[in-house]
C-alpha cells in the first residue's frame, strides 16, 4: 500500500534528522495543506466517516492543518489543498519537503472552491505543479484512470458544481501523486455542526452531492491502494454486490 511506502520514506527522513517522531496510530486521517485562507475541516471529517461506513478502511475522523515545510506532513498519506484565491508559493524548503512527500508515496488532492472558469487559485495551482514537477505537465486524466474505479465506478468528477468534465493530474509512471479538481468537492462535502449541508450542489442537488461523496471515497482509496484495482474483475464484483450505482 502507498501508506506503507510513505512511512518507509519518512522513516528514512527520521534517520537523517529531517522528520519528527511518528504516532502509534495507523488509522487514516486527512492533512489539509496550509497554503491560504480557506479551510473546510468539517468537509473532510465527514468524508472520513463516509469512508468508515462504506469500506473496511479504519479512519480517525480528524483534519490536521500542516504547512508544506512541516515534517509532520509525512504522517498523513492523504493531503488536501483547498482554495478560492491565489496563494503564495512555498519557499525552497517547503517545496523540497512537499516534493519529497509526493515521491515517497504521499498523495495530494487539490480542490478549487472558486467555481470560476479563470481563478487566481487555478493560476497558483498550476505554478505549484510546475515547480514540483518541472518536466511533467498537469493535464486531464483519462476516463479509465484508477481513481474513477478505486471503489465506486464513476464517470466524471462532481462537486458542489458540475462545470469541469475531468480531473487533472500529474502522472509519474502509472501513478498520479497529485490530482486536481475544479468542481469544489469539499463544498459538496462540507456540513455545519448541526449536520446540515452548508452549500447547495448545482445543478444536480442531493444526487450530485452523493456523487461527490463517492468521488471523495475513491480519492482516499486511491491514495492507499494506487492503481491495483484497474482490473475489470474488481469492478464486476462490486456490481454483483450492488455497490456500484
Amino acid at each position: 500500500m502507498r501508506r506503507r511506502e510513505l512511512l518507509v520514506g519518512a522513516a528514512a527522513c527520521l534517520v537523517a534528522g529531517e522528520a519528527g517522531a511518528f504516532g502509534a496510530s495507523t488509522k487514516v486521517d486527512v492533512a489539509e495543506l496550509d497554503m491560504g485562507k480557506l479551510t473546510r475541516p468539517n468537509a473532510w471529517k465527514r468524508l472520513l466517516y463516509e469512508v468508515m461506513q462504506t469500506t473496511s478502511v479504519e479512519c480517525e475522523a480528524r483534519v490536521v492543518r500542516v504547512p508544506p515545510g512541516d515534517a509532520q506532513l509525512f504522517q498523513h498519506p492523504f493531503c488536501v489543498l483547498i482554495g478560492d484565491e491565489g496563494f503564495e508559493q512555498p519557499d525552497s524548503h517547503g517545496l523540497e519537503q512537499l516534493s519529497r512527500y509526493l515521491s515517497y508515496g504521499g498523495f495530494l488532492f487539490v480542490d478549487d472552491a472558486s467555481g470560476s472558469e479563470n481563478s487566481a487559485f487555478d493560476d497558483s495551482v498550476r505554478e505549484l505543479a510546475r515547480r514540483l514537477f518541472p518536466t511533467r505537465p498537469l493535464s486531464s486524466i483519462p476516463a479509465d484512470h484508477s481513481v474513477y474505479r478505486s471503489f465506486f465506478l464513476l464517470k466524471k468528477p462532481l462537486g458542489r458544481i458540475d462545470r469541469f468534465e475531468t480531473l487533472e493530474g500529474i502522472t509519474v509512471g502509472n501513478l498520479s501523486p497529485l490530482l486536481y479538481c475544479r468542481n469544489d468537492v469539499s463544498g459538496a462535502l462540507d456540513r455545519g455542526d448541526d449536520g446540515r449541508a452548508r452549500q447547495a450542489c448545482v445543478p444536480g442537488g442531493e444526487r450530485q452531492r452523493r456523487e461527490a461523496i463517492k468521488l471523495g471515497i475513491n480519492l482516499v482509496m486511491y491514495s492507499l491502494t494506487a492503481n491495483y484495482k484497474r482490473d475489470q474483475a474488481h469492478v464486476k464484483q462490486l456490481m454483483r454486490e450492488g455497490r456500484l450505482e
